[in-house]
């Protein structure tokens, strides 16, 4: 924290970090800036930091798709990425999310110089098992897709809908470096569930709306909550906390649609409530 005295007593205080900015192209740079809200100045350099770990030691784009296999290039050349390119940028970007998690006490040089030489030994590895999740969720999307055109039960409207919405959410331009890297993985796992509720609902249809019903009345709780939370004070740990909760909602509904594939932890909709009530944090 650095503050500057301005007369009367005042005290102006500024919080500097590392900020990705883009430049005029639109491409990413990162800036020293001294922001002046203490509450986001560990997500903002978080995030400069690993951007500027990235341009410093990313691997070179051909570098990574030469060693994909020609399964794994036709399936990626189907992702909802604009270009291979950007692809392959943010599935570094991914890989070096997961490899600094503590991105936000790089504070010196010297700890910075540290994290680097660790991430250049360690990068090329870590991007090849981020693509290896991605590929396993575009291919379990591209097979939920082709059933979801196969169904054609007018009583399937509302299921059908409600599932290309939960991919759209899952899988999507920006997808691989949004999702938290403990997440990554388990995206196929819902992208399954999904495919094991159409199976389902194809016999039960008024089961299906049943269960859809529940894991909605949920999902509104949780947009309440977003809402009352974007209205109020700035606060670290419930935004963390709400942002888990986003998660806690996919695995109900592995829980509610496909109990068969498991819950990465307990989950109920009375535990996604009690983490929504303002008091319960």
């Amino acid at each position: 924290m650095v503050e500057t005295r301005v007369g009367a007593g005042t005290v102006v205080r500024g919080y500097p970090a590392l900020v990705e900015e883009q430049d005029a192209k639109g491409g990413p740079v990162v800036a020293l800036r001294v922001l002046g809200d203490a509450s986001s100045q560990a997500v903002e350099h978080a995030r400069g930091v690993r951007r500027l770990l990235l341009q410093e030691v990313g691997l070179a784009g051909a570098r990574i798709t030469s060693r994909w296999t020609g399964t794994q290039a036709l399936t990626l050349a189907a992702s909802p990425y604009r270009t291979t390119d950007a692809l392959v940028a943010d599935v570094q970007l991914a890989a070096v999310n997961a490899l600094v998690p503590d991105a936000a006490d790089v504070r010196d040089a010297a700890a910075y110089a540290k994290v680097r030489d660790r991430l250049r030994d360690e990068l090329e590895d870590e991007v090849f098992r981020v693509v290896g999740h991605v590929v396993a969720v575009l291919t379990a999307s591209r097979n939920l897709d082709g059933e979801i055109r196969a169904a054609t039960s007018m009583a399937l409207l509302n299921t059908l809908t409600d599932l290309r919405d939960q991919v759209a959410g899952l899988v999507h331009d920006g997808f691989v470096s949004q999702t938290p890297p403990r997440r990554l993985p388990h995206l196929v796992r819902y992208v399954r569930a999904a495919s094991y509720r159409l199976e389902k609902a194809q016999s039960n249809p008024h089961r299906d709306a049943e269960l859809a019903w529940r894991v909605h009345d949920v999902q509104q709780a949780y947009e309440r909550a977003l809402a009352a939370y974007a209205a109020g004070r700035p606060d670290p740990a419930r935004a963390a906390e709400l942002a888990e909760v986003r998660w806690l909602i996919e695995e109900l509904r592995v829980s509610l649609f496909a109990q068969q594939l498991g819950t990465d932890g307990p989950v109920s909709e009375k535990r996604i409530r009690k983490s929504l009530e303002p008091g319960g944090w």
